[in-house]
């Protein structure tokens, strides 16, 4: 069994097999964590700024596929628009015709033989009217 290295002897080695400090004492303890942490801080402000870059740079990019989209969206809108209106008076057409068919096969008069009708009968009642005061 080999011998058992005391307490203060022993080193410790970090993950990178490197040796530790062993740090005795609270005060010493936090100014060895201040320090690292601080030490963190600074070697990891090149990513954060790189991070806050390439952040900057998406949304950008973003708001220009947003105004593009937008725009595609417009026209996409404006010509279905068009089209709608279209296929509207196509389908009125359609729809008069097959009215006008259906009633001149039910043998039901339209609005404009119906009008066309009341200005005849006005136009005799004028005349018998003008023949008895005579």
């Amino acid at each position: 069994m080999p011998p058992k290295k005391s307490r203060k002897s022993a080193k410790k080695m970090s993950a990178k097999g490197e040796p530790v400090k062993v740090v005795h004492g609270r005060r010493e303890a936090l100014k060895t964590a201040k320090e690292r942490v601080e030490a963190l801080i600074e070697s990891g402000k090149p990513a954060l700024e790189r991070a806050q870059a390439f952040a900057s740079e998406t949304g950008r990019n973003l708001s220009k596929q947003t105004k593009a989209i937008r725009k595609d969206i417009a026209h996409r809108v404006s010509d279905l628009g068009v089209l709608v209106e279209k296929e509207r008076k196509s389908l009125g057409r359609k729809v008069e015709g097959a009215v006008k068919t259906t009633l001149a096969s039910l043998n039901i008069p339209t609005r404009s033989e119906i009008n066309l009708l009341a200005k005849r009968v006005e136009e005799l009642s004028r005349k018998i009217d003008s023949l008895k005061r005579r």
